[in-house]
């Protein structure tokens, strides 16, 4: 629990204290509030869920669509393709395209629960906040490093933490939810564009290069699951050779465009699945008109068919 305080370098004095860390068992006595049960809690703001899990959990496959999970206690590990994404207190994990992990809790308990924060990263509105930035200070379009990945985990820097502390201060009242957290998300915003990993989100929003085709093709790919489309026919979307797309493909989502087809629309069922709809509706949602099929691939994929979802 980082011996009960976040240290914020960068993060403003208290007037009061004078100190330049915030403790971190009050934020956590708010998490417990604001999510009481295991799993999703949901919050006043659509945008904004809280995650709370009572015991360690062996690997699992989930499908995240793009979102920052910022960590306040316990500790979670993240597999795409050989390599670990790890994040725990005072660190986040950042997902800017829809992707299928594995998953596994390595530190959490009925006494000290793993307590997170998730927030939706809508595209539109982060390019909107992106124009403002550069209209103001041209050096945000400087990127000096670059990893093409669509995912990143990070350690946060205080500004950071600080602006996520603050949100979750605003989620204990309805009204300020209303009237403050649509400003609070701009400035978390702001600030993870501003984060020395963010450079790959902001080429993404500027429409830069093939990291661009890469977004439009997995957007093209998630608006039609329920047809089968072929690579040849993702990279022709995108105006890329059939090797290149498969090349850059690989690099930005760490699987083929084939294998993310498949991850895509088996867990898009199993949320269909969980939701209530029948595996029939499930399987015709996602492009497989052969209940066999869908069923073979299903337990291959989750080791269970998919009526004992």
């Amino acid at each position: 629990m980082l011996e009960g305080y976040l240290l914020c370098s960068d993060y403003p004095q208290s007037r009061e204290t004078g100190t330049d860390f915030m403790q971190l068992d009050s934020v956590i006595d708010i998490l417990q509030q604001l999510a009481p049960q295991n799993g999703v809690n949901y919050t006043a703001l659509p945008y904004v869920a809280l995650f709370k899990e009572t015991e360690q959990k062996e690997r699992f496959t989930w499908l995240y669509e793009p979102l920052l999970i910022v960590a306040f206690q316990g500790k979670k590990h993240h597999y795409l393709d050989g390599t670990r994404y790890i994040y725990g207190a005072g660190q986040a994990l950042a997902v800017f395209m829809p992707m299928v992990c594995e998953c596994e809790v390595v530190e959490a308990s009925l006494e000290e629960p793993l307590l997170a924060i998730g927030i939706r990263l809508d595209r539109h509105r982060l390019a909107n906040l992106l124009l403002k930035m550069d209209s103001v200070d041209q050096s945000s379009r400087k990127l000096d490093s670059l990893n093409m990945s669509g995912i990143f985990s990070s350690t946060l820097n205080g500004k950071l933490m600080a602006t996520i502390s603050r949100l979750l201060d605003v989620l204990q009242d309805p009204v300020e939810s209303a009237i403050l957290g649509d400003s609070v998300i701009d400035e978390i915003y702001y600030r993870l564009l501003l984060h020395e990993q963010g450079g790959s989100l902001r080429v993404l929003l500027q429409q830069q290069g093939q990291f661009q085709q890469i977004a439009k093709a997995v957007e093209y790919l998630t608006e039609r699951l329920e047809q089968n489309i072929s690579v040849d026919e993702l990279a022709s979307s995108v105006n890329m050779s059939v090797s290149g797309f498969h090349r850059k493909f690989k690099e930005v989502m760490h699987v083929s465009p084939l294998q993310y087809t498949k991850l895509i629309r088996l867990n898009k069922a199993r949320t269909f699945i969980m939701e209530g709809k029948t595996v029939s509706e499930a399987g015709y949602l996602v492009g497989y008109n052969s209940p066999a099929q869908f069923s073979r691939e299903y337990k291959r994929q989750f080791g269970v068919v998919p009526s004992a979802t």
